[in-house]
């Protein structure tokens, strides 16, 4: 279709609606566009910024296990090595799990207990890195960012936590629906004053034009409620004025 056969086909759809249902129309497609349109963009903030801090906070936690387990390595010390993995997925509410490797990729400890270790994840990385690195994969669990530091520049292993998004996501999503339920109430609102205003609109309205029909009818003794000084009030006053004529 032409973009003159679509404009046509909109002017007859809008004319052939009620000026009330024009008015609620606008009030709520304003209300709905505005409020998802806010949700969305702040939830995309929001999961930008949780993600970096959760980065952050790998990068930290995996450095400070590193630097820990330096010693229990030397030291031969596995008891203690496990207490600080444990410490660690304690203290740390986004902490999944953790672990330590050797030298030559060979498990030394970790924290799945009676679970099992999965060997799937000595396979995400093939070599000792030279830095704090950060692998992102998705499990049962959820999207899981893995970190991996050097121990003892990587002469006694590698130190590797995995923090979870679930924790993350769930304060998202309760934002959201927290948005989506401002943005319902908001638009109720709206649809009440729309209410409103259509009633005050177009009451004076339907009033002239039954004024009309009676003074068609030949009824000349009728005249239209002035109900305020604005146009619609302009509009009858001089209809009211021609009648007197």
């Amino acid at each position: 279709a032409s973009p003159t056969r679509l404009v046509e086909r909109f002017k007859r759809f809008a004319g052939g609606v009620s000026v009330r249902t024009k008015i609620l129309g606008i009030v709520l497609t304003l209300t709905t566009v505005l409020g998802l349109g806010v949700t969305l963009q702040v939830r995309a903030v929001m999961n930008r910024t949780l993600i970096g801090q959760l980065d952050s906070r790998g990068e930290s936690v995996v450095s400070d296990v590193a630097a820990r387990a330096t010693d229990p390595i030397l030291l031969n010390d596995n008891f203690r090595l496990v207490e600080l993995l444990r410490e660690t997925v304690d203290n740390h509410p986004d902490v999944l799990y953790a672990f330590i490797t050797g030298p030559d990729g060979e498990l030394i400890a970790h924290t799945f207990g009676d679970t099992g270790f999965p060997t799937a994840l000595l396979g995400l990385r093939r070599s000792t890195p030279t830095a704090i690195d950060h692998v992102e994969y998705r499990s049962v669990d959820g999207v899981i960012h893995d970190f991996a530091a050097p121990i003892f520049d990587g002469r006694a292993g590698t130190a590797r936590v995995g923090l979870s998004e679930n924790r993350m996501a769930e304060i998202v999503n309760a934002t959201t629906a927290q948005m989506l339920l401002t943005t319902m109430t908001v638009g109720l609102a709206g649809l009440t004053a729309a209410l409103l205003l259509t009633w005050l609109l177009t009451r004076p309205i339907l009033d002239l034009v039954e004024t009309t029909r009676a003074v068609g009818g030949g009824d000349l003794t009728v005249r239209a409620s002035e109900w305020a000084d604005d146009e619609i009030g302009t509009l009858a006053h001089a209809f009211n004025v021609m009648v007197d004529e």
